[in-house]
C-alpha cells in the first residue's frame, strides 16, 4: 500500500457517500449505508461529548447485532479504540479485560446483566456503562446530530498511528493479553482484502464473535467495498427461507464440517477464506466436492499481524494434496523470514521459525512492555528501526518459494481457530480448591478435530468430581477454552528430566455413564445415533449429557443442523441448555 493511509472510519464514510441507499446490514431489519452512518455519527457525538477520543479505549460488550456494528463504527469515528468483549464470557474474564484495558466507557445492551466494572457499579467510580435501548440512552442519543463529527468536536485528532482496536488473546501467564492494532495496519489489511476478495462487494455473513479477529474481514471489508453484511449463525439459514447465498465467507477449518451439514446456501458462491488453524487437503476436498466453483484461500496470520499476512489460493478445479495445505506467499507490504535460533536465514527445505515484518504489524501488547520487546524484535534485514514479530510457528519454504506450516515451538495451540495458551487453561483448572496440580493437552481424534483434555491431581484427602472441575473452569474461561474432559490422576507422569510425559497421559473415556437408558422412539434412536456419530461414542442413551460425551458448541451446531434434516427442529441454544436426547426430543417439533 502506498500513499496516504485512509483509516477505517473515513473509508466507510466515503463508501456511504458513494452508495447511501445500498443495504449495508441485514439483521431482521435492513439498514442502508446512509442510515448506518447516521446512527454511528449520533453515537460518536455522544461518546465524544463524554470525553472519548484518540488514545482512549471503549469496551463494546455486545453480541452480534446492528447495535454492535453501530457501536464499533462510532468508537472509531471519535478516534478511540474499541475492545470487543463477548457477553458470553465469564464475569471474571470480562472484569479483567475492562480493568486491564482501562476502558473509559462501556457499551452494552439493556438485557445484559450487571457489568463487572473494575471499581464501583457503573454509576460511581467505574467507567460509565451505557445500555442500548434504555430510556436514558435513547434520550441522550436522540439529542445528537447525525452529521459527520467536525474536528473541533473531537477530544483529540485521530491518525493512522492511533489504535483501532485491542483484541485479547489467550496468555501463557494465566491471563489474556491485549494486542493493540493501529489504523495503519488495519488499513493495509483491508486494502489487500478488498483488492484480493472481490466477492466482499456482494453478500457476506458475519457469524463469528467480534472478539475473534476473523470478523474484521467479514465486517469491515464489505462495509468499505459497498457490500452487504448479514448477521447470522451458520445454522440459522434453512432451505426454502428465501435467503440468498453469500458471495463471500470466512471460516476456520473446524467450520468446514459444519458447512457440509448446514443448508447449502451457507456456503459462498464466490470466495471462501479459511484461517485460524491448519487446513488439510482432506478437510477442504470434503467441502469442495459440493462447491467446485468457489475459489478457496488459505489465509494465515496472527492477531499481531492484523488478521492475515500470508495466503495460498486454490482456484476452482485445482487439486490439493491430503496433508497440510501450504500457507503460501506474503500479502503486499509484508515480509516473511524463516530464521534459525541465531536469526540467520534458513535455506529452503529446512525447518525454521517464521518472523513477520512490514506494515501490518501490531503496536504490541497493552501494558506489557517486556513481552512486547521479547516478541517484536529488531529486524536485521529491514530498514533501521524496523521490527519483526516472532510468531513461534515452525515453517518450511518449498523449492517454489511457498511456505508450509509445520507446528509450534511452544505450548500454544489452536482450537476452532482460537488461540489457546495451555498455561491459561491449566491455571484455571488448578484454581479449583480441590486440585493440587493440573496439566492440559490436546488430543486429535479422527473426524472430530482437536479436543482439550485436562489432567488433575486432587489435594490430599479430596475427591472432586470431574464435572465440578469443568464447571469451575467454565466460570473463568470462554467456552472454546474449556476442556472436553477432566481425568483425575494420583500424579502427573514425568520424563527423566522432570517434564510432563504426554505420551503416558491416558485417553479420556467419553462413554462412561451411570445408567444406560435405551431410546424408545424412531426420533430418539436417530438423535442418539447422530450424537454418537459426532462425539465418537458407540452407544448413546437418552440421558447421556452431550457435553460430558465430549461435545462442544461447534459440534452442537452441527448436531442442530443434522437433526433439522431429520425433521427435528431445535436450536443450538436448546442443546446448550437441555443437553440430553430425552430433553431435546421431548421439545422437538
Amino acid at each position: 500500500m502506498t500513499g496516504q493511509v485512509v483509516i477505517l472510519p473515513d473509508s466507510f464514510e466515503r463508501q456511504a457517500a458513494r452508495t447511501p441507499d445500498a443495504v449495508a446490514l441485514v439483521d431482521g431489519e435492513e439498514v442502508t449505508y446512509a442510515q448506518l452512518d447516521a446512527r454511528a455519527n449520533r453515537l460518536a457525538r455522544l461518546l465524544a461529548g463524554q470525553g472519548l477520543g484518540a488514545g482512549d479505549v471503549c469496551a463494546v460488550l455486545l453480541g452480534r447485532s446492528v447495535e454492535l456494528v453501530v457501536s464499533v463504527l462510532a468508537v472509531l469515528k471519535t478516534g478511540a479504540a474499541y475492545v470487543p468483549v463477548d457477553p458470553e464470557d465469564p464475569a471474571d474474564r470480562v472484569e479483567w479485560v475492562l480493568s486491564d484495558s482501562a476502558a473509559r466507557v462501556v457499551l452494552t445492551s439493556a438485557s445484559a446483566g450487571a457489568v463487572p466494572v473494575p471499581t464501583g457499579d457503573g454509576d460511581g467510580d467505574g467507567p460509565p456503562v451505557w445500555r442500548w435501548h434504555t430510556p436514558e440512552f435513547d434520550e441522550a442519543l436522540a439529542a445528537q446530530g447525525d452529521g459527520p463529527l467536525l474536528d473541533e468536536e473531537r477530544v483529540r485528532l485521530r491518525g493512522p498511528g492511533d489504535a483501532a482496536y485491542v483484541i485479547y488473546t489467550s496468555g501463557s501467564s494465566g491471563r489474556p493479553k491485549g494486542v493493540v492494532v493501529e489504523h495503519r495496519a488495519l488499513s493495509a489489511y483491508l486494502t489487500y482484502a478488498r483488492d484480493s476478495y472481490p466477492s466482499v462487494g456482494g453478500l457476506s455473513l458475519l457469524h463469528s464473535s467480534v472478539s475473534f479477529d476473523m470478523a474484521v474481514t467479514t465486517l469491515y471489508a464489505p462495509l468499505t467495498a459497498g457490500g452487504t453484511v448479514r448477521i447470522t449463525d451458520l445454522t440459522d439459514a434453512r432451505p426454502g427461507d428465501g435467503v440468498p447465498s453469500p458471495t463471500f465467507l470466512k471460516v476456520t477449518p473446524s467450520h468446514l464440517a459444519l458447512l457440509r451439514d448446514a443448508a447449502p446456501h451457507c456456503s459462498p458462491s464466490g470466495q471462501l477464506v479459511v484461517g485460524g488453524e491448519m487446513l488439510t487437503g482432506t478437510a477442504l476436498d470434503n467441502w469442495r466436492r459440493a462447491n467446485p466453483g468457489t475459489q478457496v484461500v488459505n489465509e494465515y496470520g496472527p492477531t499481531e499481524a492484523a488478521v492475515g499476512c500470508c495466503v495460498f489460493t486454490v482456484a476452482p478445479g485445482d487439486g490439493v494434496e491430503p496433508g497440510a495445505v501450504p500457507i503460501g506467499w506474503p500479502t503486499p507490504g509484508t515480509r516473511l523470514y524463516v530464521l534459525d535460533a541465531e536469526l540467520n536465514r534458513v535455506e529452503p527445505g529446512r525447518t525454521g521459525e517464521l518472523y513477520i515484518a512490514g506494515q501490518q504489524l501490531a503496536r504490541g501488547y497493552l501494558n506489557q512492555p517486556e513481552l512486547t520487546a521479547a516478541k517484536f524484535v529488531a529486524d536485521p534485514y529491514g530498514a533501521p528501526g524496523s521490527r519483526m514479530y516472532r510468531t513461534g510457528d515452525l515453517v518450511r519454504q518449498r523449492p517454489d518459494g511457498e511456505l508450509e506450516f509445520l507446528g509450534r515451538l511452544d505450548d500454544q495451540v489452536k482450537v476452532r481457530g482460537y488461540r489457546v495458551e495451555l498455561g491459561e487453561v491449566e491455571a484455571a483448572v488448578a484454581g479449583h480448591p480441590a486440585v493440587r496440580h493440573a496439566a492440559v493437552t490436546v488430543r486429535e481424534d479422527p473426524g472430530r478435530g482437536a479436543r482439550l483434555v485436562a489432567y488433575a491431581v486432587p489435594e490430599a484427602g479430596q475427591s472432586p468430581e470431574p464435572e465440578e472441575i469443568l464447571k469451575h473452569t467454565g466460570s473463568r474461561l470462554p467456552d472454546y477454552m474449556v476442556p472436553s474432559a477432566v481425568v483425575l490422576m494420583r500424579a502427573l507422569p514425568l520424563t527423566t528430566n522432570g517434564k510432563l510425559d504426554t505420551k503416558k497421559l491416558p485417553a479420556p473415556d467419553f462413554s462412561t455413564r451411570t445408567v444406560y437408558a435405551e431410546p424408545r422412539t424412531a426420533a430418539e434412536r436417530t438423535l442418539c445415533d447422530l450424537v454418537g456419530e459426532l462425539t465418537g461414542v458407540v452407544r448413546v442413551g437418552l440421558d447421556d449429557d452431550f457435553f460430558a460425551l465430549g461435545g462442544d458448541s461447534l459440534l452442537a451446531a452441527r448436531l442442530a443442523s443434522r437433526a433439522r434434516k431429520e425433521g427435528m427442529d431445535f436450536s443450538l441454544r436448546d442443546i446448550l441448555h437441555k443437553r440430553t436426547v430425552r430433553a431435546l426430543t421431548g421439545d422437538a417439533k
